[in-house]
């Protein structure tokens, strides 16, 4: 029984290799079939055919970035006509040093009852009545005039925050342009280590193929296939969101793929940067500086115009009284009925505030808190122009030495990498070298790509923290607020 169990056993051993034999015939084909499908997969093929499914390319240098920014931008747009606001507030406070002149009309039907007991033989006629009121000011200790300078200086504070935004637009398409043609960079390398992990692989299959190699190198060569495969697929998504990103600053809403171009020559570039020596020159340049001593000048001023108001005020008046009576409304002879009567007096009106529930004591206050508040702010912009410069230097002393350790690492890589070459064709080494060293100069390669951009961008922050960036056109036209 036990043999004839076994012997089935063994029997049933000897049949499972006929299933799985035809498992696996039916399964090749159908493995085969999906790596077909994966291959020609858009999602995973960083090849040309994922690139007839993206937006339209449109080439775009720095200048065009720029000039595009500063004209499309919505909120600069919204902070220009705000400074018109302000200029208008300017003139609507000036108004008050000029004479103000008024008229007035009235028609009145006459009042039957007490006309009808009163006046013997009263007929029902309209009662006119013109005035003109011509008045100026004479004195106001000071009200008309603070106020004037609390609107000026509102103005010019309207007008460096209009200059902040613009410089933050120029530096903003400057940084995202840079940005975009580091990626683009990027992308270019990705395609060369792609080049050059395919070469291997190529390699190692034909060692293979030859016997000189073991399928170990393959599969390594593999890995590093794919690895480039998926940095490039990495870098050209970053391209694609550092375009939107460049599209928005240029107010661009269509779905267009940005190409930024070469910069031959950097506009921002400093040779040596000093935080101490520029300072003042940041002081004198920069906007949110300009706007933080206008808002003390303006809290300054309104602080006075608190204080006036209890102090009298002193106006002249002029004014014309022109009137049509109805025929027998006043039983004087000397007054025509029914015709025009008209009078004039002259003379002057003195206001002087008393009691008003504390309302100006109150209103003091606040403008005394509101010019300690505009002194702190200034106090910390200054702190703030400061700290951007020491920043903006350090970014660029950095960048420099990365740059130039970076260069020195591509250099050797590159060397490294065409020895280990030939010592693989030769033998001499194993395929996971070259592995390394392709590693290796693909690091290098993001180094000095990284470090480069990482410069221009330092230069463009520098620029902005002293307050002197430019855009590259405006030699050109580009006007300037």
């Amino acid at each position: 029984m036990s043999q004839r169990l076994h012997g089935k056993k063994a029997t049933l051993r000897r049949r499972g290799p006929i299933p799985s034999l035809l498992a696996r015939f039916f399964f090749l084909p159908f493995f085969l079939f999906s790596l077909g499908v994966l291959k020609v997969t858009p999602v995973l093929d960083p090849s040309p055919a994922r690139a007839a499914e993206d937006p339209v390319t449109v080439p775009v240098t720095l200048e065009q970035a720029v000039s595009r920014a500063l004209a499309a931008r919505p909120d600069l747009r919204a902070e220009t006509a705000r400074v018109k606001s302000a200029r208008e507030v300017v003139g609507q406070a000036r108004s008050a040093e000029y004479p103000q002149l008024s008229a007035s009309f009235q028609t009145i039907y006459g009042n039957s009852l007490f006309g009808f007991f009163l006046f013997p033989n009263y007929e029902y006629e309209d009662l006119n009545l013109l005035t003109f009121t011509l008045t100026q000011d004479l004195l106001d200790f000071g009200k008309t005039g603070s106020q004037v300078d609390q609107s000026r200086w509102a103005y010019r504070a309207e007008e460096a925050r209009n200059l902040t935004l613009w410089s933050q637009t120029v530096r903003d398409a400057e940084s995202d342009y840079f940005t975009l043609l580091a990626d683009q960079h990027q992308v270019l390398a990705d395609l060369k280590s792609l080049e050059d992990a395919e070469l291997q692989m190529a390699r190692a299959r034909l060692r293979y193929s030859t016997g000189s190699g073991i399928v170990l190198d393959v599969t390594r060569a593999r890995v590093n296939v794919e690895a480039a495969r998926l940095a490039l697929i990495r870098s050209r998504d970053q391209v694609r969101t550092d375009s939107v990103n460049l599209a928005q600053i240029m107010g661009m809403s269509r779905d267009l793929r940005l190409v930024a171009q070469e910069v031959l020559h950097d506009p921002n570039e400093i040779l040596a940067p000093d935080p101490d020596r520029d300072l003042p020159v940041a002081l004198s340049h920069r906007p949110e500086w300009k706007e933080a001593r206008a808002n003390v000048r303006a809290a300054r001023a309104g602080l006075k115009n608190s204080r006036s108001q209890n102090y009298p005020t002193l106006n002249a008046l002029f004014q014309s009284f022109t009137a049509t009576l109805p025929h027998g409304a006043l039983p004087f002879t000397y007054i025509p009925n029914n015709s025009p009567y008209s009078t004039f007096n002259f003379g002057g009106i003195l206001t002087i505030p008393l009691i008003e529930g504390g309302y100006m004591i109150h209103q003091t206050a606040k403008a005394r808190s509101d010019l300690m508040a505009a002194l702190d702010t200034r106090e910390s912009v200054r702190l703030q122009v400061a700290a951007d410069l020491r920043k903006a230097a350090i970014a660029i002393s950095d960048a420099r030495q990365q740059l130039e350790e970076a260069l020195t690492e591509e250099e050797n890589a590159f060397k490294n990498d065409t020895l280990v070459e030939e010592a693989y064709r030769e033998g001499q080494v194993q395929s996971v070298d070259v592995m390394d060293a392709q590693t290796s100069l693909r690091q290098a390669r993001e180094s000095v790509i990284r470090a480069r951009y990482l410069l221009m961008n330092g230069y463009v922050a520098y620029q902005y923290a002293r307050g002197t960036i430019t855009p590259p056109g405006l030699a050109a036209g580009t006007p300037k607020p």
